[in-house]
């Protein structure tokens, strides 16, 4: 590819964006859109890990606190005290639900809320280690051997890496293979089996590989 070509495909693309792949790549506009196509297959490669693991964890934390609370819909349990932000991420889940016309039932709603709202369960929020944690959460993740707060810091990492990659965000700087073994550990906390079948499917280890 001529260097002109490479120049108006970046300008096509985003030229900011595209200056910050050239300031790695010594100004080479070629390098620079070559790398920036290998960080887009990269974080394809990325996205079926991380799919697992917001399932997954979608999956078993509703089991517990539904289990806990006796309720599909545990957010609505008194106990549950969540913050006004969980809250509002409920209310918003339910406003999306009713737009397309579906019931507001709890496995909709369950459904609709995002990463961010599971892994913020995890965090301090305002007694949720009392409320939330010990008497549920910590049954999601049998491999976990440590503090609330300690798998709070692996998860709420990862749904950083998660949204820089949703905003097509450049990771080809990081430390991707600690990225890739973070997310099958979360994984291994949640269930070993799913971990291996999660890690051996991966494509993400033969795209490092291919990297310019």
């Amino acid at each position: 590819m001529q260097r002109s070509e490479a120049r108006r495909l970046g300008a096509l693309l985003s030229p900011i964006r595209l200056a910050e792949y050239e300031l790695r790549c010594a100004s080479d506009p070629v390098a620079a859109l070559r790398l920036h196509c290998w960080n887009t297959e990269i974080s394809e490669a990325f996205y079926g890990p991380l799919q697992y693991l917001e399932l997954a964890m979608r999956s078993v934390m509703t089991r517990e606190l539904v289990a806990h609370f006796r309720r599909d819909d545990w957010w609505n349990h008194p106990g549950t005290q969540l913050t006004y932000g969980a809250r509002r991420r409920i209310d918003e889940a339910e406003q999306q639900i009713q737009r397309t016309g579906l019931p507001v039932d709890a496995h909709f709603v369950t459904e609709e809320l995002p990463f961010g709202f599971y892994v913020s369960l995890l965090g301090r929020g305002d007694g949720y280690d009392q409320r939330l944690w010990r008497p549920a959460l910590y049954r999601a993740f049998p491999g976990h051997r440590g503090r609330r707060r300690d798998l709070h810091q692996k998860v709420d990492y990862l749904r950083v890496f998660r949204n820089k990659i949703a905003h097509h965000g450049a990771i080809h700087h990081r430390h991707l293979v600690a990225d890739h073994d973070a997310i099958v550990e979360c994984l291994r906390l949640i269930d070993p089996g799913l971990a291996a079948m999660v890690d051996q499917h991966s494509r993400v280890r033969e795209v490092l590989a291919r990297r310019p």
